[in-house]
């Protein structure tokens, strides 16, 4: 018998008496067949539409859904396939509630307001673009259960509070979306049970800022270039999970908040002087398979409990890998990889109470645990060699502080296996690409007869024809970081396109120490500036005489994220498109700040610094307050031009402070201001000139490090 029968040939076999058999079981066969496609076609129905939706193509289609396409500019408009909406903010004021609204590539302009039950889809995501024009906020989210997928949202105002996407509803996705140039990407406010899914958040003052809220996801998401990259402020029950954050400044940021998971997350190449992640105030937290590496500080932990730190690496961080402080209590780190840190892997302080048990501890510059204050659990952990931990520098493995405050017997005579987390984040980070250029062009009046962007009379000074055009925008013939546009721009301040310039603007709060003040010293800068000039750079100083610098009202022990508030409110004056940023370095001095001098990201690169004047003068008593402003000021401003730890092993090395500790013998002709030991007795940087262990940081300057932050450590 032939059984390579077809349906197509039923009808022969059929008129065949030979073969009523088989006719016979191949209608049994057919009836089956049609009764079970009875029962699918429904669910392959709904199956094919939600394919539709989940992918970027033309063709989806539901019942009652409105399209859009900025190209429809004539008309007419109905929400059909054939008459699309020309503009989005229409169809969602025709749409049904619930409804659905899928939006053609373009650009849409303004904002929009969501009081409806709606699905909104674009096309692609990088190519359908709603573009909100610095309004305060480019979409406002009211209504609950509201979809947004597959767009890109820029450009939203520069105050606070404003935002991408305004979240002020219940039961919200927001997914597959691209957010940059915001003050907060997307901003969740006293609501609950939102998700935010595959979304990048690049150039933004907060990536996603959950204030209040409960029962939020977030997944699967990459924050890079933002002030703060996620930032939890009075919020509770919160799940991270295979996310992404680097070049923050910093990657997360939580206060007062709770119960929160972590899960196969990274936060690594932030600021070298902050942190990845930054709890203060917050309880129950789960950190969990993560890869914490090259921040300043891995975790930190202040005023923290209830702490869980299970199976990640932490390594690579600059100043410790986690830091406990101010009576933090109940914390855990177990099985976790803590290596080649370039100063303290942990660090605990202020009466903290923490149990290290199970890690891998070792290679880390200064100390494994340092622990001053109290009894510390720190048993069964490896520390790099067989013979435990050491006490002094000169021992096998990692040093600890001592006997009496940390218990680290019994140990582990070799290294652990099966900790730290089972994944690479550099082999799984996604690729981000979104404009760094200036959005909007520096302009500058004069006649441009070559309409290249500078007018005739700076190219005729500076030995440019003026009949012949230039790309000013991308020259820069002194490799100064600023090109030919920006110099023009600066040149009634003195700059000059054939000699390197660096600006700096200088705001200041008045103090509140009975004699002091906090305004930079004319007499200590004018010395800073002969310095820099005999390494053939103009510094040009801003302390209310380039159209900047000013006293800003009085603020004390405001927290990081206030001063990055700071930073927008008296440096950008609150405007994305302000020319000075990208021009100028920036500096508040204040008494007291989030900590005694550090440099800061305030919205996408590392351009500014804060000096707290009193908090260094308590610090350093036997120095003058005008010269720990300046000198504190020459430091960070090398970190804002790419001086850090990764380069030279006595910058920010608090070791090298320890008279005849084997930190002071390796870096004692390291005489720069990025060196501890001299950062007050110096206001210069070294020329690598004085013997063994010096290093040349005039020549190491970064000038393009301001406007194009990048924070990487060398590879093992």
């Amino acid at each position: 018998m032939n059984t390579n029968i077809s349906f197509l040939n039923i009808d022969k076999f059929m008129y065949k008496e030979s073969h009523i058999f088989v006719c016979q079981t191949m209608n049994k066969i057919v009836l089956i067949l049609v009764i079970v496609l009875l029962f699918l076609l429904p669910a392959l129905f709904f199956i094919n539409m939600d394919l539709q939706d989940s992918q970027n193509t033309k063709s989806v289609t539901h019942a009652g859904m409105l399209y859009v396409d900025e190209s429809n500019q004539q008309g007419p408009w109905d929400g059909t396939p054939e008459h699309p909406y020309c503009h989005v903010r229409d169809a969602v004021d025709n749409v049904t509630n619930p409804g659905a609204i899928y939006v053609r590539n373009g650009i849409y302009y303004g904002r929009l307001t969501i009081d409806k039950t709606v699905t909104l889809i674009g096309e692609s995501t990088r190519d359908t673009i709603i573009d909100g024009l610095y309004e305060a906020v480019v979409i406002s989210i009211i209504a609950p259960h509201v979809t947004i997928k597959n767009f890109t949202i820029r450009n939203s105002g520069g105050y606070l509070d404003n935002a991408g996407i305004k979240v002020e509803s219940h039961d919200n996705t927001v997914a597959d979306c691209i957010i940059y140039r915001t003050k907060t990407g997307i901003y969740v406010t006293e609501t609950a049970h939102n998700a935010i899914q595959n979304c990048t958040f690049c150039s933004n003052g907060d990536g996603v800022c959950l204030q209040s809220s409960q029962y939020t996801t977030i997944k699967d998401c990459q924050f890079t270039h933002n002030a703060l990259g996620l930032h939890l402020q009075d919020t509770s029950d919160t799940e991270i999970m295979d996310s992404y954050a680097h070049t923050n400044g910093i990657g997360l940021f939580c206060t007062g908040s709770s119960n929160i998971d972590i899960l196969r997350c990274a936060s690594f190449n932030n600021n070298d002087n902050q942190k990845g992640v930054f709890l203060d105030r917050c309880s129950s937290v789960d950190i969990l398979n993560s890869n914490i590496c090259h921040n300043g500080v891995g975790i930190d932990l202040e005023q923290c409990s209830s702490i869980s730190v299970i199976h990640c690496d932490l390594c690579w961080n600059t100043h410790n890998a986690v830091r406990i402080s101010e009576q933090s209590t109940d914390i855990t780190l177990s099985n976790n990889d803590i290596t080649d840190n370039f100063r303290y892997a942990i660090y605990v302080e202020d009466n903290s109470a923490v149990n290290i048990e199970g890690n891998n501890i070792y290679g880390n510059t200064l100390y494994g645990v340092f622990c001053d204050y109290r009894y510390c659990n720190a048993r069964n952990n490896w520390w790099g060699s067989r013979w435990g931990p050491s006490f002094t520098d000169f021992g096998r493995g990692d040093r600890i502080t001592g006997k009496r405050t940390v218990r680290f017997f019994p140990w582990s005579s070799k290294p652990l296996e099966n900790i730290g987390s089972d994944w690479n984040h550099e082999t799984t980070v996604p690729e981000v690409t979104v404009p760094t250029e200036r959005f909007s062009p520096i302009e500058i009046g004069g006649l441009d007869t070559d309409d290249d962007g500078v007018p005739d009379w700076w190219e005729e000074k500076h030995g440019y024809d003026p009949q012949r055009w230039d790309d000013h925008e991308a020259l820069d013939p002194d490799h100064d970081g600023l090109s030919n546009v920006e110099e023009c721009y600066t040149d009634h301040w003195g700059s000059n396109p054939f000699y390197k310039d660096i600006f700096l603007e200088f705001d200041w709060m008045e103090s509140k120490t009975p004699g002091a003040s906090n305004k930079p010293s004319s007499a200590l800068l004018t010395e800073v500036q002969t310095i820099f000039k005999e390494y053939d750079i103009n510094l040009h100083v801003d302390t209310g005489n380039l159209d900047g610098g000013e006293q800003i009202p009085y603020a004390t022990h405001f927290s990081y994220a206030d001063l990055r508030d700071l930073y927008w409110d008296y440096f950008l004056h609150n405007d994305l498109n302000n020319p000075r940023k990208g021009i100028f370095h920036y500096s508040i001095v204040c008494d007291y700040g989030p900590g005694p001098g550090f440099a800061f990201v305030g919205w996408d690169h590392l351009d500014s610094f804060d000096i707290s004047a009193s908090w260094l003068q308590e610090n350093q008593p036997r120095y003058e307050r005008d010269r720990l402003i300046i000198g504190g000021s020459v430091h960070e401003l090398g970190h804002t031009l790419g001086l850090f730890v990764d380069d030279h092993g006595g910058n920010d090395n608090m070791g090298a402070t320890k008279l005849f500790s084997v930190q002071w013998w390796k870096y004692r002709n390291y005489k720069s201001c990025m060196n501890y030991l001299y950062t007050y007795r110096t206001l210069s940087y070294s020329d690598g000139s004085h013997g063994r262990g010096d290093f040349d940081d005039w020549d190491t300057l970064d000038f393009l490090f301001f406007k194009n932050t990048h924070f990487e450590w060398p590879k093992l």
